[in-house]
């Protein structure tokens, strides 16, 4: 039988970095946009679904090829909310309207650059067996956290964040072991592993296995350098961007 798979895109109204942020053109379509056809075009995925509380982001993600079968609640659309919880939300949501995902993807409106490619590598990884979460990753550069450093005072005195480290070893950046983050960007997580979240931990299961992006997939817009740098991929790198 084929797997259901579900992509959540999760998008409020409320940004304090930048003010109606997932609506905020780029490249002459809203940002929120970008992820939703990026998971349209996907293979696996069997629904895209946008969680909002807002009608103008409904109204928009409709118009890009998402559902939107329901309302997200008020108290799961503030800044503290965890976005495990508007995803278990959406998954359950649907339970209730009749419809069981086997595994879930959730997909972030801020990284408009994310290749369909990869978000199938995620599903395909996370559809093996044995295998319960995915997670996409980029590989850290010049913020290595073995150049992490602590401030002991006011005067600006430091040390090294990481104790017992050589950080003399590695005055050269290639000479650093390979050092990696989550970029946000992609989630993809077996039925079960959502199910027993208990919303005490970020939801990996015991053995998490990523999919690595590049620094121009990996782009997570925050704040208005972030859009300003999206605008220049989009100027410079066309062709490296399209999917």
């Amino acid at each position: 039988m084929d797997k259901q798979v579900l992509a959540v895109i999760a998008a409020r109204a409320g940004s304090k970095g930048v003010p109606g942020k997932n609506l905020k053109p780029l490249g002459g379509k809203p940002l929120i946009a970008y992820m939703i056809e990026a998971a349209a075009r996907s293979r696996l995925v069997t629904r895209v679904v946008v969680s909002t509380e807002d009608d103008r982001i409904a109204d928009t993600a409709r118009t890009y090829g998402a559902d939107v079968p329901f309302v997200r609640p008020a108290d799961l659309a503030d800044d503290t909310t965890p976005l495990l919880a508007v995803t278990r939300h959406a998954m359950e949501e649907l339970d209730r309207q009749g419809w069981r995902a086997d595994a879930i993807v959730q997909l972030a409106p801020t990284c408009p650059f994310i290749p369909t490619a990869k978000i199938d590598e995620a599903i395909e990884k996370v559809l093996e067996p044995g295998s319960d979460c995915v997670v996409s990753l980029r590989r850290i550069g010049h913020e290595h956290p073995y150049r992490a450093k602590r401030l002991l005072d006011d005067e600006g005195t430091f040390v090294q964040f990481i104790e017992g480290i050589d950080v003399e070893r590695y005055q050269s950046r290639q000479d650093l072991p390979h050092a990696f983050c989550t970029t946000g960007g992609i989630y993809a997580r077996q039925r079960g592993l959502l199910e027993r979240w208990t919303g005490k931990d970020f939801c990996l299961g015991a053995r998490p296995r990523a999919v690595m992006l590049d620094d121009i997939a990996a782009t997570n817009i925050d704040g208005p350098l972030d859009f300003a740098f999206a605008d220049f991929i989009l100027s410079q790198y066309a062709d490296t961007v399209s999917r």
